[in-house]
């Protein structure tokens, strides 16, 4: 079972998106039938925590969850504030953020960790909401998402926000610890090396104007 929030763009509910569309192609031939099941972000971890689910994500790497070999994802880490003017690391070491518990950890050894400081939102929405009530300076999540949320927003409001990256992320499915879990990554680790080498995975990220890095070159198209 693949276990996920939905995420519009990624994982909608009607069953498209890039993810899906790359979990499609991962296991077009394969003797799995990776059903999917709409949960809360953090529950949807937990099920995979506990064994319930066999596949999450996508997280960047930790010593928590057994990760596939290669990033699903790789994204600008970006901030969504209300300064008019882009904003150097020593102005934003001075004021506070937001951001989603769950990339606490990673956060904070990212290269740009010494110059963080704020809270944590167990929920995105929450997150905005603080950047909106004026509660925090800027909103820290990878880019796609805080686009996402810029677009939800009345288009007379969108102006008064700005999207400024400072570094990248890496994202990575998670698996289950058991024997089923580690057999499917297994899979999946095989197939999508072997795709992205007949170049069959390059359009679906050209199509979505979205990429990973790998070996420390960009993928993003054929």
């Amino acid at each position: 079972m693949w276990a996920t929030d939905s995420w519009e763009g990624f994982t909608n509910r009607d069953g498209t998106g890039i993810y899906h569309e790359i979990f499609n192609k991962v296991f077009e031939h394969s003797p799995y039938n990776v059903s999917v099941q709409y949960l809360p972000w953090k529950r949807a971890l937990n099920q995979v925590a506990i064994n319930q689910a066999q596949v999450s994500g996508a997280l960047p790497k930790s010593d928590k969850y057994l990760f596939a070999d290669l990033p699903i994802l790789t994204q600008p880490l970006s901030i969504l504030t209300r300064a008019k003017q882009p904003l150097s690391l020593t102005q934003i070491k001075t004021l506070v953020g937001v951001w989603p518990l769950t990339y606490t950890e990673q956060l904070m050894q990212s290269d740009i960790s010494q110059f963080l400081d704020g809270i944590t939102a167990h929920y995105r929405a929450d997150a905005m909401a603080l950047l909106q009530k004026n509660k925090v300076d800027y909103y820290l999540d990878i880019r796609s998402i805080l686009e996402l949320h810029l677009a939800s927003l009345p288009i007379e409001q969108q102006s008064h926000y700005q999207i400024q990256d400072l570094s990248t992320l890496n994202l990575y499915l998670i698996f289950s610890k058991d024997e089923q879990g580690i057999a499917l990554k297994k899979y999946y680790d095989t197939t999508t090396k072997q795709l992205l080498e007949h170049n069959t995975l390059q359009a679906i990220y050209k199509k979505y104007n979205l990429s990973i890095k790998v070996d420390d070159k960009t993928i993003t198209e054929n």
